[in-house]
């Protein structure tokens, strides 16, 4: 077979193999997309062949250039077996990672980067009960390598060509192939004819926002994603010109203007897995499955529009403990050389005593380290936890044993004390343990009869605290790390990160605020500094106390590129180098096109966001 042929059959198998992964991504994820018109859906498909033959190209770079070197030799059925192994070895990894984003974009709401290095200590560690779970996925990618390897043609021998003719007319046509096909490459890998590497920002089909995620393949995005923070990493945006300028969008915290009493409170952080606003009776009565974090929020203040700013469990402690939300798919990367002041550090500095419970393996999302950056000095994981038989022999120590643990231990702190924990239970693949079984409601989701048992251990947890004496004397916060995958679709971006936030003082010292504003997971460091009194110039802007009732409130975040804000009435997604679309809160179907003063207001606060933080980060001045 011609080599040039032979070249043509076995790259465009591999993009018939990708557009198989594609059908597969949207049968998996079919709810996202199932509100898009037919012919849309089309679109994607094709859109999504110039991502396929950009990553194709970069991933087979030496492959190409080893199929149409112009020597005799690469007709040789030895050097053919050699490049079938070397097409084998440069693509399987990639066509396992588009299968694995079939089941995990349910969970990120995006196609996996390099960002999936924040997790390296985890996926060894799981990746037996992964297999175990996701069984399916395996199959689906064993059925790809098959057919790549099955129907990928070997290139017969046709034997060497005469001396005259490999001397004068071989060589002129083998060379010349070699020059136009690598020019080709060079042209594929780019994406086109444009001055720009084709970008993530191309792949919009119409109007719908999330059809882009269809045309992209997840090949593309690892290879395009950025694992650099600095200066020359062009991170850099320039919106306003000045800092003057930028700063008068990010107006300094009101903080410590309430009345305070002579004995500092204490600080308990309950931050819930995978734990969605959908899930509580307060937010869907008749259909919650969280009856005592209800009666609990009744008590207290439940915020009814409260956002995280991130869709994975290692963006929910910079945000909670540091004030810094996602706005970049590597922010927790990046973040973990820059300089940063967290909670615990501030309220050390105040006597505080500080911990951090987590029954997970220690390392695991770097929570341990990455807590005794924010401050907290003692850590409690899997390791520290004193009886292993409370494991669910999967995450870790199952919620209610690890609750009681920490109820216990707080009791032998010197009050005040500020401890945070992080719950896993509700993590899939939702185990929770055998004595409870049947016990909870089933729901229609998995993740419903765990949301239960969560919620029976946070009840056990504050029957047992209650009796200690410092209950009284405590200010508890309790929300979700991010969203969890539902079968309900939602319309826009702002929908997929809806998690409850509950304030709740025993001792009743919590001020008046409106629970309809809007709050979010950066807005819980300042809010615990302003109830406590504390001012501190170690607070980053991004965030404000929901007790300032001067301020109604915002919340943004990103996911792909796509960056959203919203306040009280409107709702603004935005892209740097693509459409904007306003919302009123109200109605999250159609955009709104004749308000063009409020969706510049949002646009200009979300670009000074935007900035200070990739700004920030580049220069490690988040410290204004």
């Amino acid at each position: 077979m011609n080599r040039l042929k032979l070249l043509s059959t076995r790259l465009g198998l591999l993009i018939l193999l990708y557009t198989v992964s594609r059908a597969f991504f949207l049968a998996f994820n079919f709810q996202t997309f199932s509100q898009a018109p037919v012919q849309q859906i089309l679109a994607a498909f094709l859109v999504g062949l110039r991502f396929d033959i950009a990553a194709l190209c970069r991933i087979n770079g030496p492959f190409i250039f080893l199929s149409v070197l112009p020597f005799a030799f690469v007709e040789k059925s030895a050097y053919q077996r050699l490049l079938k192994i070397v097409f084998l070895v440069s693509n399987v990894p990639f066509l396992i990672l588009n299968v694995v984003d079939y089941e995990y974009f349910k969970f990120t709401g995006e196609r996996s980067s390099l960002s999936l290095l924040d997790m390296a200590h985890d996926i060894p560690a799981q990746i037996g009960q992964l297999s175990f779970h996701y069984w399916y996925l395996g199959a689906v990618g064993g059925l790809l390598i098959f057919l790549s390897w099955r129907f990928l043609p070997d290139g017969a021998s046709q034997g060497p060509a005469t001396g005259e003719q490999r001397a004068y007319g071989a060589w002129a046509r083998d060379g010349l192939t070699l020059v136009v096909v690598a020019g080709l490459a060079i042209l594929g890998a780019r994406g086109g004819w444009q001055r720009r590497h084709l970008s993530a920002e191309l792949a919009q089909v119409g109007d719908n926002d999330r059809l882009s995620l269809l045309a992209l393949n997840s090949s593309f995005t690892l290879i395009h994603s950025q694992r650099q923070c600095d200066t020359s990493s062009g991170s850099k945006v320039r919106f306003f010109a000045t800092n003057d300028e930028l700063k008068k969008e990010l107006p300094p915290a009101n903080l410590s203007a309430l009345p305070r009493s002579g004995h500092p409170d204490n600080v308990v952080i309950i931050i819930v897995e995978s734990l969605s606003a959908e899930y509580t009776g307060i937010e869907n009565p008749g259909h919650g499955y969280t009856p005592f974090l209800d009666d609990l929020a009744k008590r207290g203040v439940f915020f009814k529009n409260a956002f995280a700013n991130g869709r994975r469990s290692i963006d929910a402690p910079p945000s909670i403990l540091a004030g810094l939300p996602h706005l970049r798919d590597e922010t927790f990367y990046c973040i973990r050389s820059k300089q940063l002041h967290g909670l615990g550090s501030v309220l050390k500095e105040r006597g505080y005593q500080t911990s951090f419970f987590h029954g997970g393996k220690n390392g695991t999302m770097y929570f341990d380290t990455f807590s005794q950056r924010m401050g907290f000095d003692r850590y409690y994981g899997l390791n520290e936890y004193p009886n292993p038989e409370d494991s669910d022999g999967i995450w870790g120590i199952y919620d209610e044993p690890m609750l009681q643990f920490m109820a216990r231990e707080l009791t032998g702190y010197k009050e005040p004390f500020a401890s945070v924990v992080f719950t896993l239970s509700t993590h899939n693949p939702y185990k929770i343990p055998p004595q409870y079984e049947g016990k909870f409601p089933k729901g229609t989701d998995p993740i419903h009869p765990t949301v239960g048992y969560l919620d029976h251990a946070l009840k056990k947890f504050f029957e047992t605290a209650e009796k200690m004496p410092w209950y009284k004397n405590t200010l508890f916060v309790i929300t979700g790390d991010h969203t969890a995958y539902g079968r309900q679709e939602h319309p826009r971006l702002i929908d997929g990160y809806r998690v409850p936030l509950v304030f709740f003082h025993p001792g009743g010292r919590l001020p008046k605020v409106d629970p309809k504003r809007i709050a979010q997971h950066v807005d819980i460091e300042p809010s615990l500094l302003d109830f406590l009194g504390i001012a501190s110039n170690r607070v980053l802007p991004f965030g404000r106390s929901v007790f300032d009732s001067s301020f109604d409130g915002l919340a943004y975040g990103q996911l792909g590129g796509t960056y959203w804000i919203a306040d009280k009435k409107h709702y603004l997604e935005y892209r740097i180098h693509g459409a904007r679309k306003l919302f009123d809160v109200a109605n999250l179907d159609s955009p709104v096109t004749d308000q063009p003063e409020v969706e510049e207001r949002l646009t200009r606060k979300l670009q000074a966001y935007i900035q200070w933080f990739n700004n920030g980060l580049a220069d490690n001045k988040l410290y204004g």
